[in-house]
């Protein structure tokens, strides 16, 4: 098979350059995915090593990716009982190196020490670092390279399954819209497993691997997959071929997840697929603010000009008290990262109803790829209306602004925002609802010194207590009692269901552990509670949302 778009670009564009010091390796994770966490190396798999004094200030790109175990003065070593193995290399910069693990690389036995990694640049070998490695684990290839958003997934002829329809569409480096149900899609990815023969001599190229104990779910749904193993193209680079089933969610943001073996906690990083009725390319956001506005069209078009309207009920004790915010932001985006305009209501859109998605850090998904923000004056004069009453918000955009210290402003019902407008935003009015709080009725699941198995899943249930749409669940799992590093499962459930099971293969690709919390909430956390959208002269997209922090536990056991 031909080389598609895009699937090295990861490795250059992580990369940085640094200044040349002793090795050190901070961490090391698969080459795709770059969780830090449940991440063995999959025999046979991309990983990358992140430290610093790894290689050169400069990049060094190897012009035959994985040929060479050494490059530019580095080299990196594995260590499995009395066995190394010098691993190939793709890149190497002082605070990064891409290698592959050879598929011959020994498994340690059980019981047995892991495998010792070592960076060696320049004739100075770092201190070794223990890291587990294993037959297969997958990671998915990203757009922007981080790990999270949209999958670099394509159709038959290696255009991109995206958002945004391109022109020209079709062959590689195209973008070609929507999935729909019933295609047969490619998912580009690293670590199904080891291939027999030499990875540098290009042994195993297009070798199907039936046995490895492979799921792959969007939205939810188990898809049926026809192909997994190498790529035809490239060392280290997988291939999974699926159809899409018939019965899965749509959006622009469905999520994807690959999980191996039923009760494993090797499961990839989450990844975004849009998804769009039979007869369209065109995804429907879930957000029907966002679906009222034509964004992806917009930002296909060029640069665009937004504004957004926000207010927080927030809590910083576990929703025993609030303080109530707002912040108003109007600016002008200056550019896009390369490639991704397609892509860009992929990653503002919510997850659909019924689906859940893991954020391998703990602060959820992170913003559309954009090159910088430029102001624009929407003038310094709003004001904000609710059942409380009414109250000016003078300061100007972009500030925090503070509307109750005491969490008395932002309740229940009907408000309404403001403006006068400036000199490049006319006079607006946005209107949007907050709505009641669930009321959880299975908390003891949660409570402090209670156990959740991942791999049994989990069901949660509440007391819709008026709210309507939809409820956000919130799981967080951290590594460390400062709460410094972690993941979050976000789930999205209708309010007046009441219930809600979280599936076994969520919950296994957060860490064990007991520093832990969990949250209902009217759509809070990564999905607001509301969100509607406004207009005004000057403005190609107006948003109005509502972010609502719930009741909060912590100190429960994840096993």
């Amino acid at each position: 098979m031909r080389r598609p778009p895009l699937l090295f670009l990861f490795l250059v564009a992580a990369a940085a350059p640094g200044l040349v010091a002793a090795p050190v390796i901070n961490s090391i994770a698969n080459g795709a995915s770059n969780i830090p966490f449940n991440s063995p190396v999959a025999l046979g798999s991309i990983f990358v090593i992140k430290g610093t004094g790894l290689g050169p200030a400069n990049i060094s790109i190897s012009p035959a990716p994985f040929k060479t175990t050494s490059l530019s003065g580095t080299s990196v070593a594995v260590t499995v009982g009395g066995t190394t193995v010098n691993a190939p290399i793709y890149y190497t910069s002082a605070t990064q190196v891409a290698v592959l693990l050879p598929s011959n690389t020994p498994l340690p036995g059980q019981g047995a020490p892991a495998p010792t990694f070592t960076v060696t640049y320049n004739g100075q070998t770092s201190a070794g670092v223990n890291h587990g490695i294993t037959r297969s684990n997958v990671g998915v290839f990203t757009v922007d390279s981080t790990g999270q958003g949209p999958g670099i997934v394509t159709f038959g002829d290696y255009s991109l399954v995206s958002a945004g329809k391109s022109n020209p569409c079709g062959g590689p480096n195209t973008a070609c819209g929507s999935a729909n149900p019933g295609d047969t899609l490619i998912l580009w990815a690293t670590g199904v497993g080891p291939v027999t023969g030499d990875d540098t001599s290009g042994a195993g190229l297009g070798q199907n691997m039936p046995d490895v104990p492979l799921t792959l779910w969007i939205g939810g749904v188990q898809a049926a997959v026809t192909y997994q193993g190498r790529s035809g193209c490239c060392i280290g680079e997988d291939q999974i071929v699926f159809v899409v089933p018939d019965n899965v969610p749509t959006g622009c943001a469905v999520p994807l997840v690959v999980q191996v073996g039923a009760t494993s906690n090797t499961v990839s990083n989450t990844t975004m697929i849009p998804i769009a009725p039979k007869g369209s390319r065109d995804c429907t956001p879930v957000d029907s603010a966002l679906a009222s506005v034509p964004i992806e069209q917009g930002v296909m078009a060029g640069p665009a000009t937004f504004g957004t309207v926000e207010v927080d009920r927030r809590s910083s004790d576990g929703g025993q008290t609030f303080q109530d915010s707002a912040q108003l932001v109007f600016a002008r985006i200056k550019g896009y990262a390369t490639g991704s305009q397609p892509f860009f209501a992929s990653y503002l859109d919510v997850l659909p109803v019924g689906t859940c998605a893991v954020y391998a850090n703990l602060d959820g998904p992170g913003g559309p790829p954009i090159a910088g923000l430029e102001p624009i004056d929407a003038g310094s004069s709003f004001t904000i209306q609710g059942p409380n009453g009414s109250m000016n918000l003078t300061a100007n955009t972009d500030n925090n602004i503070s509307l109750s210290t005491a969490g008395t402003f932002l309740v229940p019902g009907t408000f309404t925002v403001r403006g006068s407008g400036g000199a490049d935003v006319g006079p607006f009015s946005a209107t949007f609802t907050i709505p009641p709080s669930p009321k959880l009725t299975n908390g003891p699941n949660f409570a402090p010194n209670a156990t959740v198995t991942r791999s049994n899943g989990v069901t949660v249930t509440w007391n819709p207590n008026g709210s309507t749409g939809t409820v956000q669940i919130l799981l967080l799992s951290s590594l460390n009692n400062a709460f410094t590093d972690g993941a979050i499962a976000a789930c999205r459930a209708a309010a007046n269901a009441g219930t809600f099971a979280i599936p076994p293969y969520v919950l296994l690709a957060l860490p064990a552990g007991n520093f832990t919390a969990f949250e209902l909430s009217p759509g809070s956390g990564p999905t607001p509670a509301a969100s509607v959208p406004f207009s005004a002269n000057g403005l190609s997209i107006g948003l109005s949302q509502v972010f609502i922090d719930g009741a909060r536990m912590n100190g429960y056991t994840l096993r």
